[in-house]
């Protein structure tokens, strides 16, 4: 018994060993599978599935015959794997089961599209890729800071230095410029010219516009107020001038008026004309400003004649004419002469038939047209309405006898000044107003005793000192207020309060120097 079963083993071990003609397991082992149950003729064994080959597992086919060409199952495992590819013979030791090439995932077929990301994810790129993509991202940003920065435009750091006069006008009167403050490009000398010569980046271009301007020296300028630096006093849009006129912010610029000044930049030469006071409407013509005949606020009269038979013997009476700068004055030319005369006033560039010169048309024509011609008949009269904003003098002539000539003398005009504090006093305080503190910050008073604050304005800028009334509210009418002070300058004021407790004060131009005054 012990040989026979010696036997059937070494058969079983024959029929393990015998291939076909190809070299390969004899077609009965694809047949033997078959005759085990795959019928479908399809592969449906996943990694997951493959089968697990015992060394020991009972064989079907070991009764049959020695050359059936049957497999057994450890020859057939490699025919039911997947890829067909070749495996290391180690793996079968590694995991108990044939391994085969990379199993393609379950459910996919080898023609089956692939998803967006996964073709992302399955591009290779080589390790320098992301290099040159770094580097084309670090020049492709300084590029476009490069090219925000040139977008800024004029003025430029080191290149430009431009210089703008100014004036500045309250309901026809005439103001001091503003105080000299430094340390930003975009400045003043105290002399009634804008400076403009950048020192860093963001006075660049739309740093350095007429806005800005009066921000950088603690004032305001926007679309209904302003406030000159150096000022306390802020005027609105719709306030009254004394004369009981509607004031409103107004801009010129050599003549002509902005109707957006917010985005305005002072250009090298550009002449400004800051007003609040009623509207002022002119019209700019090729060769002459054309001002509102009824915006004048006195008139003067004249004349022009020719005592003899010379041309050149024609005459202006008066032939000098004093105004105030920023008045506004119509001129009436009466012709008492037998030939024709005219009246033309040279502007602040010195030079005739420019675009700011002043022209007498005849009575009854319409001055912004200029459909009437210049010239004034024997008997007739004519008129112009006439403004300069600074102080200088300007000639006339009249265009038919060039060698007659006359003079406006421009004045300046100078403001009211605040009126001096009541000498009188009982108690004296000092205090020093600094860009940023008062010394002291804190200062007691007696109540009912009449106190005199010595003020010195210590800084580089403006200021002054605001204390607030009883209601413990700025800018209403119990208010107590300095004088305002140019940097450098002394000055005083002198009050009593009669209710004790605290109050603060404060400077106006710069509202966050602030300190307290404690009446006991």
């Amino acid at each position: 018994m012990a040989d026979e079963e010696q036997g059937k083993k070494r058969r079983r071990g024959r029929r393990r060993g015998r291939k076909g003609p190809g070299g390969g397991p004899e077609e009965s082992a694809g047949k033997d599978d078959l005759t085990r149950g795959d019928v479908s003729g399809e592969d449906t064994t996943s990694e997951s599935e493959a089968p697990e080959v015992v060394d020991d597992q009972q064989e079907v086919a070991d009764e049959e015959p020695k050359d059936s060409g049957k497999a057994s199952r450890r020859e057939r495992a490699p025919a039911v794997s997947h890829g067909g590819g070749e495996v290391s013979p180690m793996d079968f030791w590694r995991s108990g089961r044939v391994r085969t090439a990379r199993e393609r995932r379950a459910g996919t077929g080898p023609t089956e599209p692939q998803g967006f990301f996964q073709r992302i994810t399955s591009i290779y790129l080589p390790p320098w890729v992301p290099v040159v993509g770094i580097i084309f991202l670090v020049f492709g940003v300084l590029g476009l800071l490069f090219v925000a920065r040139s977008a800024t435009g004029a003025p430029r750091i080191g290149e430009d230095h431009w210089h703008a006069p100014y004036t500045y006008y309250v309901c026809g009167e005439k103001q001091p410029p503003a105080p000299t403050w430094e340390g930003t490009g975009v400045h003043t000398h105290g002399d009634g010219i804008i400076h403009i010569h950048p020192y860093q980046q963001s006075e660049e271009g739309a740093g350095a516009r007429l806005s800005r301007w009066f921000e950088y020296g603690g004032g305001k300028l926007d679309g209904d107020e302003v406030r000159m630096p150096g000022s306390a006093t802020t005027h609105k849009n719709g306030e009254e001038c004394p004369d009981g006129t509607i004031g409103e912010v107004q801009v010129f610029v050599s003549g002509d008026k902005l109707h957006d000044y917010k985005s305005y930049l002072p250009k090298d030469g550009d002449r400004v004309r800051i007003v609040f006071g009623p509207p002022e409407e002119q019209v700019q013509l090729d060769d002459r400003i054309v001002l509102p005949a009824g915006s004048a606020t006195r008139e003067i009269e004249m004349t022009v004649d020719q005592p003899s038979a010379a041309e050149s013997s024609t005459v202006f009476e008066p032939s000098e004419i004093t105004v105030d700068a920023g008045e506004v004055v119509k001129l009436v030319l009466q012709n008492i002469d037998e030939v024709s005369h005219g009246l033309r006033i040279a502007g602040i560039d010195g030079n005739y038939n420019t675009s700011d010169d002043f022209v007498v048309v005849p009575e009854g024509s319409d001055p912004e047209k200029a459909d009437e011609g210049e010239i004034i008949e024997p008997g007739g009269a004519g008129f112009v309405t006439i403004r300069f904003d600074s102080a200088g003098e300007f000639a006339f002539q009249d265009p038919t006898v060039t060698t007659s000539t006359g003079s406006i003398v421009v004045e300046e005009n100078t403001p009211t000044e605040t009126p001096a504090p009541a000498d009188d006093f009982e108690d004296e305080i000092e205090v020093t107003m600094l860009d940023n503190i008062y010394e002291p910050e804190f200062v007691v008073m007696d109540a009912g005793t009449r106190t005199k604050i010595n003020l010195h304005s210590g800084g580089e800028f403006a200021h002054n000192l605001r204390i607030a009334g009883p209601d413990g509210e700025y800018e209403t009418e119990d208010d107590i207020v300095s004088e305002d002070l140019l940097p450098g300058e002394d000055g005083s004021m002198i009050f009593e309060i009669e209710v004790e407790g605290t109050y603060e004060f404060r400077c106006d131009f710069h509202p966050a120097h602030t300190g307290a005054l404690t009446v006991k």
